[in-house]
């Protein structure tokens, strides 16, 4: 978690890791933070630990109007998509081997 000089929450990232999978569940950056690299740290802190554990590969859920090409830009490829869900958007499950 981050927070601002406030001590109010700014992002955050919670993972796993299970049989060697770096599962991550919930990633937020508060709009007003997005854009500064935030987001980048949070996710390659979350990878490197993950790493030091055994995690030799991640994965995550988005959707095409959330982060898709955040994910792509940091090595992340779709290896799922769930069309029309929810209606006229598409659900995604992204891998990024390590």
């Amino acid at each position: 978690m981050v927070l601002d000089d406030n001590h109010n929450w700014v992002g955050g990232i919670t993972a796993q890791v299970c049989w060697n999978w770096l599962e991550i569940d919930y990633f937020w950056v508060h709009e007003d933070y997005r854009g500064e690299g935030l987001g980048s740290k949070l996710l390659e802190n979350a990878e490197v630990i993950a790493k030091q554990i055994g995690a030799v590969q991640a994965k995550l859920t988005t959707f095409d109007f959330q982060a898709r090409s955040f994910y792509e830009l940091k090595g992340y490829q779709v290896v799922g998509e769930i069309k029309d869900y929810p209606p006229g958007s598409s659900f995604y499950t992204m891998v990024k081997v390590f």
